[in-house]
């Protein structure tokens, strides 16, 4: 038995190894440069996109939230589709279509064509997000998943440090054209390493002896463990999955709103340049990317992942709030706005773990999909209500209290939801309960 439990440990240590160089780290890179693509167009608003395009603050944020729109057309259909067939080469056609519509933003010449290229480059992303989500249930254990999460989704504030300063240089020596058409590119190599190196599922991976394999799926919970429902449409309206939606439809009004126009925001808070702001702006994405680690970490540790997703929410609305109380003092304002970061994307983690665990794993792809579907409407919402605002009254204030107010109600969401969790009390051997 000692020798058994040995070997056992030894195969796990041998996984986690093969799933961090050939899934997590090649999906991490791909996603960061989604990430850049899609939000870069706040660096090209301080670069001069707005008076060689002849717009305003809110075409421009249309523009931004253009991208969201075009990206609910594929949520839940691409979760199915990911369910359904090859998830790898999914992911891989996506990701080359959207490198070359990102870098094809560079060549508009007037607001109808940067519209048409944002809701096209939405379209193209709109998969990849549930694809990416099922791909890694699939590679990777109950225990493990929120820790998973927070490692792939690195990506998120890795990609505003990376794009602020890389964005402010290619500002400085060239223009907002080449911007896009510079960080357009990677998507397409990415693309083309995830498909040397990647596997769908552990059951198709040649590199994956069976024992590791094994480990695997004995790891994630079995049918007598989630919600049964039956068929798509359950999946999609059931309670829990709708809460959830509304829950992240309010974190992301507020979060793009935030990070769509903080570029705009800390260079009026600092009064810096353009090469200046880019470096600044990438300070709450450095706190972002070491909340995201710590809170997935203890997520996993204590399985109480709505705990987590509830406080981290109400903390970034509390800090982001005494941010702009304190938008006189520019310190002060941004030292706020740098502690807020910390809390931006930690929800992260453990919220996408709830779903993969409840629902049966051939249905939890369609349900992520309503998921991002109603929630990427507050996606939408968010730069376009901040950039209205901003036009209306002058100021950012009025719009960040907005912001603000959306991520406390999300936090006040979070308190009904429900997570996995039997008792011998509740539950019998063929139900699933939530706690």
């Amino acid at each position: 038995m000692p020798h058994e439990t040995s070997s056992l440990a030894g195969a796990a240590a041998h996984i986690t190894s093969k799933r961090w160089t050939r899934i997590l780290v090649p999906l991490l890179f791909l996603y960061m440069v989604n990430f850049i693509d899609r939000n870069n167009i706040g660096f090209a608003v301080i670069g001069g996109m707005n008076e060689d395009l002849g717009i305003g603050n809110a075409e421009a944020g249309l523009a931004g939230g253009l991208f969201y729109l075009g990206y609910l057309v594929l949520q839940i259909p691409g979760g199915i589709l990911a369910e359904r067939f090859d998830v790898k080469r999914l992911v891989v056609s996506l990701a080359l279509a959207w490198g070359v519509l990102a870098a094809a933003t560079g060549l508009v010449q007037n607001l109808t064509e940067l519209l048409v290229l944002r809701f096209l480059l939405g379209l193209a992303e709109g998969a990849v997000w549930p694809a990416i989500l099922v791909m890694l249930a699939r590679w990777f254990t109950d225990r493990e998943r929120a820790t998973a999460n927070s490692i792939w989704l690195i990506s998120l504030p890795a990609s505003f440090v990376i794009m602020g300063p890389i964005s402010g240089l290619i500002l400085e020596a060239a223009d907002w054209r080449w911007l896009f058409i510079v960080e357009g590119v990677p998507a397409v190599l990415f693309a083309l390493v995830v498909l040397a190196v990647s596997a769908a599922k552990p059951q198709t991976a040649p590199w994956l002896p069976p024992a590791e394999r094994e480990h695997i799926l004995s790891g994630q919970a079995g049918a007598g463990e989630r919600v049964k429902v039956t068929g798509y449409r359950q999946a999609i309206l059931h309670p829990q999955v709708l809460l959830l939606s509304a829950v992240y439809l309010f974190w992301l009004l507020g979060a793009v709103g935030f990070f769509t126009w903080v570029p705009a925001i800390i260079k009026q808070v600092s009064s810096a340049g353009v090469t200046g702001t880019g470096f600044l702006s990438a300070l709450p994405y450095v706190a972002a990317l070491i909340g995201l680690l710590v809170v997935g970490r203890f997520a996993d540790r204590t399985r109480r992942r709505k705990v987590f997703v509830g406080l981290d929410l109400a903390f970034f609305a509390l800090f982001l709030l005494i941010a702009t109380l304190l938008s006189a003092n520019a310190i002060a304002s941004m030292t706020f706005i740098v502690i807020s970061g910390f809390f931006l994307f930690a929800m992260h983690a453990p919220f996408w773990s709830i779903p993969m665990e409840v629902l049966p794993a051939h249905l939890a792809g369609a349900a992520i999909g309503m998921i991002s579907l109603i929630g990427n409407i507050g996606s939408f919402i968010g730069p376009y209500l901040m950039g209205y605002v901003q036009s209306a009254t002058g100021s950012f204030t009025a719009g960040i209290y907005v912001l603000v107010a959306s991520l406390a109600i999300a936090a006040v969401l979070t308190v009904f939801v429900r997570e996995r969790g039997a008792t011998p009390s509740t539950a019998g051997a063929g139900d699933a309960v939530f706690a």
